[in-house]
């Protein structure tokens, strides 16, 4: 995790001083994404890693509904984290939105969040909420195998159809140090499988295994065919790639993968709480998670689902794991999966 802060900070930086140099904004999202406030009580400032869909719907209807606006800054979950630790001396944001959980366990750990019960958190996965209201997991993604449905004819069914010499120098990861979800689906089987894991991980790379960037990036690579599959990616890109007409599709591990909950919360140093608690019930709300749904993430309310084209978090064989020992963990698993690529 502290490695994902450091990495945004340095990241805040160049964007800053890139901002800098710019004689005017680029772009619809630029005066939304620039952070700055105007004053007054009828608005709310989120940080949030998306995905940009869902992002702008949400709010749209959030500033329809309760009349209020919305400035925007968004990232990756380690850009949001470098800019908020830029920002420690003169915070902005009202409520944070993540794609990976660590960061808000070490928040709440850190004193930093306002704990707040929203209206609709007895509908709301168990597990993906703090018993006291300090964040609410109100999306999930769960991470599988992305492949090119061009080059791979049998789709594989499991992390070792991967080792096959169809898949040799054909096979990329998301960037672990890049990707909070792939961090997350590392340190669990580390966590669960110690060596074993490891020893998995070594034959992925024997195979040629590739880191390629955050997951974006790295699903890139599969649809313009030039990796046959991804391990460890999120699975909503994929479906949302998938319903555009590109030749993608994904695979969930027989042997079980990590559904990471996508946190909110309200930052104790929050100027517009009272937007914040509202902007929280509607991300929560029947409406909300029927958006998440529709972008086809996992509703944090089991009963929103109703996509097709995804599948239910009761129907993907999921990981057994302890959110606070991952956290703790992480940094170490991070780098010697780090130096092991290197070698």
């Amino acid at each position: 995790m502290k490695r994902l802060v450091q990495l945004g900070v340095v990241l805040m930086a160049l964007v800053m001083v890139l901002a800098g140099c710019q004689n005017k904004p680029e772009g619809d999202d630029a005066k939304s994404s620039d952070g700055k406030s105007s004053g007054g009580k009828d608005k709310l400032v989120l940080y949030t890693a998306g995905p940009d869909d869902l992002v702008k719907d949400m709010v749209k209807e959030y500033e329809k509904d309760s009349g209020k606006k919305v400035e925007v800054f968004q990232g990756t979950t380690g850009e949001i984290l470098g800019r908020l630790e830029a920002e420690k001396d003169n915070p902005k944001a009202d409520v944070v939105q993540l794609a990976s959980l660590p960061a808000a366990l070490d928040y709440k750990k850190k004193g930093l969040i306002a704990p707040y019960k929203v209206k609709n958190a007895d509908k709301l996965y168990k597990d993906w909420q703090d018993k006291d209201g300090y964040w609410y997991g109100f999306s999930g993604s769960a991470l599988g195998i992305s492949y090119n449905t061009d080059k791979v004819k049998q789709a594989p069914k499991d992390v070792k159809d991967l080792l096959k010499k169809d898949y040799k120098d054909a096979l990329a990861i998301p960037n672990p140090s890049e990707s909070g979800t792939a961090l997350d689906l590392l340190s669990i089987k580390v966590h669960n499988q110690g060596q074993k894991a490891w020893d998995e991980y070594q034959a992925l790379k024997d195979n040629g295994m590739k880191l390629a960037g955050a997951n974006k990036p790295a699903l890139e690579t599969v649809i313009k065919g030039e990796n046959k599959a991804v391990y460890g990616g999120v699975d909503y890109m994929v479906y949302k790639a998938k319903k555009k007409g590109e030749p993608v599709d994904i695979s969930y591990p027989e042997s079980g993968t990590s559904i990471s909950p996508r946190p909110a919360f309200i930052l104790k140093s929050a100027k517009h709480k009272d937007a914040a608690k509202d902007y929280m019930n509607y991300v929560t709300s029947d409406k909300g998670q029927k958006q998440v749904d529709e972008h086809y993430l996992i509703p944090a309310d089991k009963s929103a689902h109703k996509n097709k084209m995804t599948k239910a978090r009761e129907d993907i064989k999921e990981l057994k794991y302890d959110w606070p020992s991952l956290s703790s963990e992480s940094e170490k698993v991070l780098k010697r999966f780090m130096d092991m690529m290197k070698s």
